[in-house]
């Protein structure tokens, strides 16, 4: 089989399964009245929010710059940013590719090693877990009897799977670690296993650019206002729809807590299906009727994944001038 046909059935497995998390959320939807609602939205408040989350992408861009700075790489703040919207494009098409192609892209555009621009997403990634944890720590605190009512609804099973999962990954660990420990002259002297070394000391450089910074409180000012822009887009985006207007900042907050569930799970689509399931359900929780919260997470995501995908595209355009642009100097230098 060949290479091209592979990637073919790969795609064709990540769409039918979103096709699938799809299917359940809208299986008993009145299309009609959903269309409906979704042409009455107001595309002044729908565009502010997105525009909004656009803003905290440049955020980003501007943010891993000073990673990037402190590994001893000037990337331009238009090539970094291009990377993240192409990074965000390939999200919705295979889950967690994006930093991949991100990093990838700034190897043509910037010649940072991938290994090393790898290191920095995983600072980044730590960072913004940490925020997330702040952020949903305050939100459990504001609205603990909402939230607290809506995860023990689905506890129950979830915990059953974690502990069988658990059981399955501890065994498999504690197997390799004996092989390890046995054999481990033999394993650190494998041709492979240099190889991955030497990726990993890139890696690693990358990963401690965050003790490196020149202006680390602009690093967590850019941090905070990154989720700041998050939330005020799914707020703003609340006045699109006449059903959601009525709710107050701090419901779009634990909104905004809920539905990152629906973000963080490896979902194909950035979320297809399973931010849709989640946001609906926590508008329910403010009485807001299901097929309402069901246009409001659509209209949300479905924006932004046009806008993104059309600007991942154009984003990856510029990068194939720019390396193009690049072997045309070096040539002429030699």
């Amino acid at each position: 089989m060949s290479k091209s046909i592979k990637n073919i059935l790969k795609l064709a497995l990540v769409f039918g399964i979103g096709f699938v998390f799809l299917y359940f959320v809208f299986e008993d939807v009145d299309w009609d009245l959903q269309l409906n609602k979704m042409r009455n939205a107001h595309l002044g408040w729908l565009s502010l929010g997105i525009g909004i989350s656009v803003v905290s992408h440049w955020i980003r861009a501007y943010r891993a710059n000073l990673l990037y700075k402190a590994i001893g790489y000037k990337v331009s703040n238009t090539n970094s940013f291009m990377a993240v919207l192409i990074g965000y494009m390939f999200n919705y098409f295979i889950p967690r590719a994006g930093e991949v192609s991100r990093c990838a892209s700034l190897t043509k555009t910037s010649q940072l090693p991938i290994d090393k621009s790898l290191g920095t997403v995983v600072t980044e990634r730590l960072v913004d877990l940490l925020m997330l944890v702040l952020v949903l720590a305050s939100i459990f605190l504001l609205q603990f009897e909402l939230i607290w009512n809506f995860i023990s609804a689905y506890l129950p099973d979830l915990n059953k799977g974690l502990s069988l999962n658990q059981s399955v990954l501890f065994g498999i660990f504690v197997l390799l670690l004996i092989v390890l420990v046995v054999k481990r002259k033999q394993v650190l002297n494998m041709g492979p296993v240099q190889k991955i070394m030497t990726l990993l000391q890139g890696f690693k450089e990358g990963v401690l650019s965050i003790f490196k910074l020149e202006k680390p409180l602009l690093f967590i000012f850019l941090s905070v206002a990154i989720w700041v822009g998050y939330i005020l887009m799914m707020y703003f985006c609340l006045f699109a729809l006449e059903s959601t207007a009525q709710l107050s900042f701090i419901n779009c907050l634990t909104v905004f807590a809920i539905g990152t569930i629906g973000v963080v799970l490896p979902a194909p689509g950035a979320g297809a299906g399973t931010y849709h399931f989640f946001v609906t359900q926590a508008l329910v929780l403010f009485g807001i009727a299901k097929a309402d919260g069901l246009a409001y997470a659509t209209l949300v995501h479905g924006s932004q994944m046009i806008l993104l995908i059309v600007l991942g595209i154009l984003a990856s355009i510029y990068v194939m001038v720019q390396k193009r642009n690049m072997s045309s100097e070096n040539q002429v230098k030699l």
